[in-house]
């Protein structure tokens, strides 16, 4: 946000608390007799925290320190309460360090509709804190870890790939992802065969079984007789396949058939729609967000659990409300090249969305996360054959394979969705496969090769203002469901405030764009 970059770390920490004290307003939280706000406020005018320089010292990692990892993480724990405790003006003994996988958990449970059953939770990622799988039996009394590993290679492997086949790995996994479903079955069991037997599954575990000592010059080597297309559904394939058999063996052992995933893996939402038909597993539930930007909420609910209190996540809309700053509408746009109309009704936007025009939607609070659920979105009507085209041309200039998502009323998911075991998602977390009767009503919004879709079940309770807008449009053209992908400029994160909104409708080539009930359109297209 503060650098228009995604995944950028170059900004400083002042201008983050600047930011955020400024202008994200805080729920006042009590904090030993000081308030969040108050303390963010402290923070960015305390005369220490500009004069004072607060970096990490390096110094001890030496080569003897570096040769033994355990010494290495104290020292560099211990470096970092001592950096913060400088840099934040807070008491060393003050500072907590929560386990990464273990906020990982605490956050799928705890964040799950599951909350109070009993139910297993498995994290799945790339590395945090010395260990990249666990499984932890959940119950009203809390979370029992069962098994853990450091050799689960999954991320790994797929990181590879991704750069293998020229993509940037940490962000275009799911580029990888999406070229999978192209490739015949039978021509990717070669790079298959390749990579299968580097592990396997052994006691809840994910361990290595015939893994090179270098994977990448391995992988880099036995896949250059192999097309980019087959590499990709062959690393898919191995995700999928060794997370059926972890599932299978948790289940077989434990006896528990619900199931709560999380982790930087969980948002690989293939490798969970496999998990949710095993005949194994009753029900699933995949957390919004799973990677590492949630550790922090994992934190809080690790920290609070023994009060009893933790409530599950109904809505990720947490972040930024646009209706905070709804005054820079009229002073950004004096420009006669647009049109502003205020009060456009729901109806309105629905009327223009079923003539086949494309609006960016700004409204209420910004999603915390990956995804954009309604509230930072580019919306069309998903039954039209251009559309995807027309957004890819205006703004978000994807890969030809690469799916958009879908929004759709929760009450018509059995019409358009294959859902048995009534899996709730309502965070873009899975994909599911279509009916074909009525596929040519959602088919933009779909997967175009397998016909796959990752859906945002959207409910009245906890997106009111979305859900209304989509039985708007149901209502004009019978059909229950948006279109609904990121409103970003290529390469950069999603838009958050009504600054970053304008910028990026000004510098589109998208024609209308709605911050609440205010319609910015472009003076040469019509309004409503």
């Amino acid at each position: 946000i503060l650098v228009k970059s995604k995944y950028s770390l170059n900004f400083s920490v002042r201008d983050y608390l600047d930011y955020y004290g400024k202008r994200y307003y805080l729920p006042k939280m009590n904090m030993e007799n000081e308030t969040c706000f108050e303390y963010l406020k402290w923070l960015r005018d305390s005369e220490k925290f500009n004069k004072e320089p607060h970096y990490f010292d390096y110094s001890f990692l030496t080569d003897e320190v570096l040769r033994d990892y355990n010494k290495s993480f104290s020292l560099f724990r211990d470096e970092q309460t001592k950096t913060l405790s400088k840099h934040l003006g807070v008491e060393r003994n003050k500072i907590r360090f929560i386990d990464h996988h273990t906020c990982h958990a605490h956050y799928a449970y705890y964040g799950s509709p599951f909350l109070g059953e009993d139910s297993i939770v498995i994290t799945l990622d790339g590395w945090g804190d010395g260990r990249n799988q666990t499984v932890w039996k959940a119950s009203n009394d809390g979370l029992e870890l069962l098994a853990e590993s450091c050799q689960n290679d999954v991320g790994r492997v797929y990181k590879m790939a991704t750069l293998i086949l020229g993509m940037r790995p940490d962000e275009h996994e799911y580029k990888v992802m999406g070229l999978a479903p192209y490739a015949k079955k039978s021509y990717c069991q070669g790079p298959f065969d390749v990579i299968k037997d580097i592990s396997q599954v052994e006691d809840m575990k994910i361990v290595y079984k015939n893994r090179p000592e270098d994977l990448f010059s391995y992988l880099k080597k036995h896949w250059e007789e192999y097309r980019f297309d087959n590499i990709a559904a062959a690393v898919q394939l191995y995700v999928e396949t060794l997370a059926k058999e972890l599932i299978e063996d948790v289940v077989k052992k434990t006896g528990i058939k619900k199931i709560v995933l999380s982790g930087g893996i969980s948002m690989n939402v293939k490798m969970n729609m496999a998990i949710a038909e095993l005949p194994c597993v009753s029900s699933l539930f995949v957390c919004g967000s799973g990677g590492d930007e949630s550790l922090s909420l994992g934190g809080c609910y690790y920290l609070n659990r023994k009060n009893k209190n933790n409530r599950p996540v109904e809505s990720l809309c947490i972040g930024y409300d646009v209706k905070d700053d709804l005054r820079s509408i009229g002073e950004e746009f004096v420009s006669d090249r647009y049109n502003v109309n205020k009060n456009v009704s729901n109806a309105e936007v629905a009327r223009l969305l079923a003539r086949g025009h494309i609006i960016a939607r700004v409204c209420d609070c910004a999603e915390f996360g990956a995804r954009a659920l309604g509230n930072r979105s580019i919306l069309a009507d998903p039954s039209k054959n251009d559309v995807v085209q027309k957004i890819n041309r205006m703004i978000k200039r994807r890969d030809f394979w690469m799916p958009f998502a879908l929004s759709i009323l929760e009450e018509y998911t059995d019409e358009y969705i294959l859902n048995p075991k009534k899996i709730k998602a309502p965070f873009m977390a899975l994909a599911f496969s279509t009916f074909p009767d009525l596929y040519r009503n959602i088919h933009a919004g779909t997967h175009p090769y397998d016909k796959t879709v990752r859906p945002q079940f959207v409910s009245k309770k906890t997106s009111t203002g979305y859900y209304n807008l989509i039985e708007e449009f149901r209502q004009l053209t019978g059909i229950p469901a948006l279109l609904n992908t990121s409103f970003n400029l290529h390469g950069e994160p999603i838009v958050n405030d009504v600054k970053d909104s304008l910028r990026a409708f000004e510098l589109s080539g998208l024609d209308h764009l709605l911050i609440e009930d205010t319609l910015v359109s472009k003076r040469d297209k019509k309004s409503a």
